[in-house]
Parts: structure tokens; sequence; C-alpha cells
């Protein structure tokens, strides 16, 4: 699946660069202090950063980025030496100057940028002076309010923060009332945080919905986010964003993730390109998770959207691995039903998974001669003995085909309390239905034989089965 993913964002990169351009550029720079050094324009695309452009400043620091294409709306830098950088914003106006101060502090760069011929840019820097201007009020008030001696000198410190507070507020409504339009209004909105009411309470001031503020603001995360503008997703600020929104909003369960990634997506089909970088984005995101029965989420991205038509970028090289892939690893969901396996004993009599009598069934598939194995076998052994008495039960089954190596390993590993397996003619395809390329691997079913536990450690099962004791003593 991670081979899966690198394919995918090879797409995505060749996807962002042919898509991200379009007519003609041409950024006049002038960095004082940086002359005969070499800079690069660069952009963001979701997480990710991107060079577009190379350029060598002459000796007085000047120089221009130029090129017969335009770039689509978004945040841009310009990388100079010592890995520093500043950031600009290009949207409509794609010809325009720029100029600043090469020092030893980054922060100087931003600080003595100034632009000429660019209406974005103008919108931006006055935007940013006033920012940095109020936060370094802001700053100077909460030192002072550290070191204040009395009530009434810090109720005033604090009343001339809430006016700060309320100026960058207004400024905020002022760029999004008359710059509407704008991709600074965007990104504003992207980052305006939800006022959450105080949840509700009885006569006696008791809070009778103990979780309404938590579900007010994962209902009204999304409120204030533009999935129509394209611009967005050439900022640093909608990849964390959505991001954060599914790490810490929503329950990580296959089925709660599954119906999450549904609502963001119908909301970012609006627009192509935005949808596009958010389906990769959910998908990779998901196809990486470590967390146990995530391979559902797989399944249902590349059943809705890959293989049904929806993502015509992708190539069918790439489709045909991820088809291969959902061969694999859906007969072995979480909760699904486990396949029937059966078996020879060590005495070549006829085994049935589905007939086992036990609460709790443990598919050990393993071989002597893997290192792994190895060690997992004895800790297996410890869990069978534990929790033999609570009606787990071991199905041991060896992947090979030496029957006296088999028998030898049982008989020196003292595994006597399992029931043990083989399948020496491949008449079961368990390797298909268990998805089994190496060894070991253990599966956990419950009563019925509906998989909770898969390609996990002895240690995980152990975890899984306490939970299910305590459920059921509740």
């Amino acid at each position: 699946m991670k081979n899966l993913t690198v394919s995918l964002v090879l797409l995505l990169t060749i996807g962002a660069l042919n898509c991200l351009y379009s007519q003609n550029y041409n950024i006049d720079v002038h960095i004082k202090n940086l002359g005969d050094s070499t800079v690069y324009l660069g952009y963001y695309y979701g997480d990710k950063q991107y060079a577009k452009d190379t350029l060598l400043l002459d000796k007085f620091g000047k120089g221009t980025f130029e090129g017969t294409d335009t770039l689509k709306g978004g945040i841009y830098f310009v990388l100079v030496p010592g890995n520093m950088f500043f950031e600009i914003v290009i949207d409509k106006d794609t010809e325009f100057s720029l100029s600043t101060v090469f020092e030893a502090d980054a922060k100087e760069l931003t600080k003595n940028l100034s632009s000429k011929g660019s209406k974005d840019m103008d919108l931006y820097l006055t935007y940013q002076s006033f920012m940095t201007h109020h936060g370094e009020l802001a700053l100077k008030l909460r030192e002072k309010l550290k070191d204040s001696k009395n009530d009434e000198e810090s109720d005033r410190i604090k009343d001339s923060l809430d006016i700060l507070h309320t100026e960058v507020k207004a400024k905020w409504n002022e760029i999004e009332t008359n710059h509407s339009n704008s991709l600074l209004a965007s990104i504003l909105k992207i980052n305006k945080e939800i006022e959450v009411p105080e949840p509700p309470k009885d006569e006696n001031g008791i809070i009778t919905d103990s979780s309404f503020q938590y579900r007010y603001y994962k209902k009204h995360y999304f409120d204030y986010f533009n999935f129509n503008d394209e611009r967005l997703i050439h900022t640093q600020f909608y990849h964390p964003k959505v991001d954060r929104y599914f790490e810490k909003w929503i329950i990580p369960a296959p089925d709660s993730v599954i119906k999450e990634c549904g609502m963001v997506l119908e909301k970012a089909a609006a627009n192509q390109e935005v949808f596009k970088y958010t389906l990769q984005m959910l998908f990779n995101k998901y196809n990486n998770s470590n967390i146990m029965g995530m391979d559902k989420v797989f399944v249902y991205f590349a059943e809705t959207y890959y293989l049904n038509g929806k993502a015509p970028w992708a190539d069918a090289e790439w489709l045909k691995k991820v088809e291969d892939r959902i061969k694999d690893i859906k007969p072995n969901l979480i909760g699904h039903k486990a396949e029937e396996i059966r078996l020879l004993s060590k005495d070549d009599e006829l085994i049935s998974m589905h007939l086992i009598n036990a609460e709790y069934t443990v598919l050990f598939f393993y071989e002597p001669s893997c290192g792994h194995c190895k060690k997992a076998t004895p800790k297996m052994k410890a869990l069978s003995d534990k929790y033999w008495e609570k009606g787990v039960e071991v199905l041991g089954i060896y992947t090979q085909f030496k029957k006296e190596e088999w028998l030898k390993f049982i008989d020196e590993q003292e595994l006597d309390n399992w029931i043990h397996g083989w399948d020496p003619y491949n008449q079961s395809n368990y390797r298909h239905y268990y998805d089994i390329k190496a060894t070991p691997a253990i599966y956990l079913l419950d009563k019925d034989k509906n998989i909770i536990g898969k390609r996990i450690d002895a240690e995980t099962v152990e975890k899984i089965l306490e939970d299910e004791f305590k459920q059921k003593e509740k």
C-alpha cells in the first residue's frame, strides 16, 4: 500500500506542475546586500513546497523572474541563501516588482518588503504591517501583565489587549467585506475560529449536555471554508486545516472516517482541483495509517472514487495496482466474517476453522524457520495458556510443506493446547483470503468468526481480549 502512495505522490506532483500555470509572469526583484546570488521562486501545493523558477541576481541584487506562463493564485515564496525566505501573494497581478533588504535576521526580509504594480501585494503588505504592529503591542502588554503588581493595573492592561483584539477582528471584517474576492480574504476566513456558545444548563446552572460544545464546533468547523477557491490549495493553510479536522474531531474508526471523508469530499467537489487534492490527501493519510482496520477506508476510496471513474487523472497502471490490492484486503476487513479455512491436522484429519467452538479464535500463521515467528511463538503460547480457560483457542497454521519440520517445532515449543493445521496442497486458498505474504501473521476472531483484529502482535491480541472481557462484565 505504501508503494501505491509513492506512485500517487508522483502523480500528484506531475498533476500540480501541469495544472498550476497557463500564461505570462514578470516579477522584478531587488534584494539589497545580496549581489551575485541565486534565489528561487517557490510555491505551495498543500503541505508540500516546489521550486518554480531560479534567478541569478546581478551585483546590485537585481533580477527578474519571468516565464511564458502565469502563476495561479496562491502564496509563493522567494528563497534566498541561508535557507531564508519571504512570502508573496500572486493572484490576478503577475507583472510587478519587489524590493527588500538581505540581513542576518530572516524577519527583516519581510519587514523591509515592498512592492509596486500589484494590488494583491499592496493589500497583503498593508495587512502584514498592521498585524506586525498589533502583535508587537500585544507582546509588550503581555510582558507588562506578567510584571503587574496590582489588580487595577492588570485590568487596564487586559482592557488594552481586548481593544487590540477588537481592532484585529475589525481589520479582518474590513478585508472580508471590501476585498471579498481576494485571496487574503479567503485565507482569513479559513483561519477564522468558530465562536462556540455556552452549553445548555438547567435552572440550577448545571450543564445538561456535556458534549454540546464539541458537537457544535464539529458541525460548524467548515462554516468559513470556501472549498470552491482553488487558490487555497496553493497556500500553507488548506492542508493543515482539513487534516486537523480528522486528527482532532473525528473518532479514528473506519466507519466514522469513511462518513466524514465523504462529507468533506462532497464539499470539495465544487472545484475539480480542490477535489483532486483533497481526495489524494485523504487517501494518502489513511493509506499510511498505523491504526488497525483503516484498510477499509482504502477500499472505500478505491471503489467509490478511483475505480469508479471519479479520479480521471490517475493512470491505468496505478489503477490496476489499486484493483489488485483490493482483491487482497477486501476479504479480510475488520468486522467481516472470516473466510472458512479447511486444513489437515497432524493426523491428517480435516479441520474446519468455522467449526471451532470458542469464544475467541486466534489464527497464528507461521513457519518454523522464520526468525520473527520464533520470537512470536512463545508469546502466543503464554497468551493461550493464560486465556484458554476463558474460551480462547489458538489455531496454529503452518504455512510451509515439510511435515517433519512442522511436528518438530510443535514439540519443541510445547504447543500442546493449540489446534494445529496445514494445507500441503493449497486447497483452502487461505493465503489469498488472509493476505499472507509474510509470517508471522495473526488474526483475532470473535465467537461468530468475525474479524476483530488483524495483523497484530501477541501484546495487541491480549489488549483486545482484555477490552472484550471488560465489556462483557458490564
